[in-house]
């Protein structure tokens, strides 16, 4: 490499990396802006052995700290095969791609699957020993053929989805070359909102069966808390989760005509009435909030500087290896450098979901005035889920999207202990 082209590429290197700087710092601009007011005030954190049994931590320690290197390493491993096959290319990838370069777009597209097909099938390994540890230990109750089963039918979803996505992706790119990142831009914002409008009604459905939530004292008490805080909950629906894990949850999605709360059947049968109104009150803070439209603005305003950067970055990287630009040849870049800027720009946006859970958690004390209440669901949705009530702070601080167990737990005591309390 001669002197010249040595400064180019550490020019090209520099830009990337003040660009990738530049993308983080917007997403944690964003997210300050779209953060709820009032999440709560200074507390002081517990100690885990004060709430659960040591025996209990260190069963729930053993089986989180396995799930949380698999999580890594599946992650790198992913990583991994999209960097060899943008970067370090052997004779047989390179056959590969020149045989698809002779019908750039629908080469693309079946280079799409067979990245999804890959990335999915190194991650495998890594979910089946998280899953074969949270059997053992009783919270996962599906059997290995339902397990494989469900893997079988994410990976169809996921193929067809990159398929679709790198046949357009490819379009775009060759026809706006320079100016790809604007249609990429507005096509993943497309995706992103007619994926939160369809996913509750056309994908979720494929995995479990959701039913209307039958009369009763559950549904008198969410529609009773919904009219009080004057929220519009649209559906409510119990889906069968049961029939996989032991797992307590509730969660809101979807949007207009698909907005729905949803409640796993094991909460409705584990959970006592203080327990549940805390849940049911910390759900419709989240429809209250509009919080999945601050999830959707914060996807908005950094998807333009993201999309930048993997175009720059793809550019860079093509010309250093002297690829064509035009054929299918750069999916694996832009798939790659997609990857890393998700996973740079998601740990402000993670920031946000933190503190949009803590402002949920925050509406339903406020709304049922008993922390007690908050403090019971905690522990037993920690218990039965078998969630860490400490995590590490570094593994927290770039992947955790809620609050811990025991900051929550904090929250509740602190409230408790409040101005006019």
């Amino acid at each position: 490499m001669t002197p010249d082209n040595q400064s180019r590429r550490s020019l090209d290197v520099r830009g990337l990396v003040l660009l990738a700087l530049a993308a983080v710092g917007l997403a944690v601009l964003a997210g300050w802006l779209l953060a709820p007011g009032g999440a709560g005030y200074g507390f002081s954190v517990p100690d885990p052995s004060a709430f659960f049994s040591a025996a209990r931590l260190d069963e729930i320690d053993s089986y989180r700290s396995q799930t949380r290197l698999a999580a890594v390493a599946s992650l790198v491993a992913g990583i991994g095969v999209l960097a060899m096959l943008a970067i370090w290319r052997g004779p047989a990838i390179r056959s590969v791609l020149d045989r698809l370069d002779r019908r750039p777009v629908l080469g693309a597209g079946a280079l799409g699957v067979l990245l999804s097909l890959a990335v999915g099938v190194v991650a495998l390994p890594f979910s089946w020993l998280s899953f074969k540890r949270g059997r053992d230990l009783g919270l996962f109750t599906q059997d290995w053929t339902g397990w494989l089963s469900d893997q079988l039918l994410a990976a169809a979803i996921g193929g067809l989805i990159a398929g679709i996505g790198a046949i357009l992706v490819i379009f775009f790119w060759r026809r706006f070359r320079d100016w790809f990142w604007l249609p990429a831009s507005a096509l993943i914002a497309v995706y992103a909102l007619v994926t939160v409008w369809l996913w509750p009604v056309l994908v979720s459905p494929l995995f479990n069966d959701f039913t209307p939530l039958e009369d009763g004292p559950v549904r008198s008490q969410i529609e009773r808390v919904a009219d009080e805080s004057g929220v519009d909950v649209g559906g409510i629906y119990v889906v069968d989760a049961s029939r996989r894990s032991r797992a307590l949850n509730a969660y809101v999605n979807g949007i207009g005509s698909t907005k729905r709360v949803v409640i796993y059947d094991t909460v409705i049968k584990d959970l006592d009435s203080d327990e549940l109104s805390s849940l049911i009150a910390h759900e419709l803070g989240h429809v209250k909030s509009n919080d999945i439209y601050r999830g959707l603005g914060f996807a908005l305003l950094v998807i333009p500087l993201g999309v930048l950067f993997v175009q720059l970055a793809t550019v860079s990287l093509a010309r250093w290896r002297g690829d064509d630009l035009d054929g299918p040849a750069v999916i694996p870049a832009l798939a790659l450098f997609a990857t890393l800027a998700v996973l740079f720009i998601g740990v402000p946006g993670n920031a946000l979901s933190r503190n949009i859970e803590a402002h949920a958690d925050r509406f339903a004390l406020d709304r049922t005035g008993d922390p007690g209440g908050m403090v019971g669901l905690q522990r037993k949705l920690t218990l039965t889920n078998l969630s860490d009530p400490d995590p590490p702070a570094a593994f927290r601080f770039i992947f955790g999207t809620h609050p811990s167990t025991m900051q929550r737990i904090g929250a509740a005591e602190a409230y408790d202990e409040g101005p006019g309390k």
